[in-house]
C-alpha cells in the first residue's frame, strides 16, 4: 500500500506533496530535515492530508494530479481548509 500525502508548513503555509510506502517514517524524515526538498521550506510540518492506494503507480499519478492543474486547485482547497480547522501553530 502506498499513500500521497499533504503536508503545510504551521508557520508558512507552504505545502508540499509526496507518496511513499510507509507515512509516519515519512513525516519523521520530513521534521528531522531528512528531505532536500523540504528541509528549509517547511517548519513544524503537519500532514494536512493523505490517500491509501494499491499501487505505486496509482500513487504517483494522483501526487501529480495535485501538482499540477485542477489537482493544484484542490490542494489549495485543502491546505486552506487544514489551516481554518488548525489556526496557525506557529
Amino acid at each position: 500500500m502506498y499513500f500521497v500525502y499533504i503536508l503545510v508548513c504551521a508557520v508558512t503555509g507552504r505545502s508540499y506533496v509526496g507518496h511513499t510506502d510507509h507515512l509516519i517514517r515519512r513525516y519523521r524524515l520530513h521534521c528531522e530535515g531528512g528531505t532536500r526538498t523540504t528541509r528549509e521550506k517547511l517548519l513544524q510540518p503537519y500532514v494536512a492530508h493523505w490517500e491509501l492506494f494499491p499501487s505505486r503507480a496509482a500513487a504517483m499519478h494522483r501526487e501529480r494530479y495535485f501538482k499540477a492543474g485542477s489537482g493544484h486547485r484542490v490542494r489549495q482547497d485543502i491546505v486552506a481548509a487544514s489551516r481554518h480547522a488548525f489556526g496557525p501553530l506557529g
